[in-house]
């Protein structure tokens, strides 16, 4: 999926890039927020489990959360693709705040 991203001209970053596979999103989103950049993730639960949802508010974290699991990392860039111009507005507001970013590209805000 990165490769696909990067084509169609979004700058990202791998977490893998940056981050040990081990490493635990309560120490990881404090950085990536440090960081100023965005947190693109399939994990719809993030926003429940306690821990993490803390550290991302307390980053002030941009999270945009891909809600449809299991898909191909085409799909996904795909799905992004048709999100794109919500999302680039919508990272433009104020922070923290956990968007959905559903098949269709629609975008809603979900806390």
């Amino acid at each position: 999926m990165p490769a696909a991203l990067r084509a169609a001209g979004w700058v990202i970053e791998v977490h893998d890039d940056h981050f040990d596979q081990t490493t635990k999103d309560v120490e990881l989103l404090p950085s990536v927020a440090s960081r100023g950049w965005v947190f693109v993730t399939q994990d719809a639960r993030i926003r429940y489990r306690t821990r993490e949802a803390e550290a991302l508010r307390r980053a002030g974290l941009k999270v945009f959360v891909i809600a449809s699991a299991n898909l191909t990392a085409e799909q996904t860039a795909a799905i992004l693709a048709k999100a794109r111009k919500r999302i680039e507005r919508t990272t433009e507001s104020v922070s923290p705040f956990i968007f959905r970013v559903a098949k269709d590209g629609s975008v809603k805000r979900v806390e």
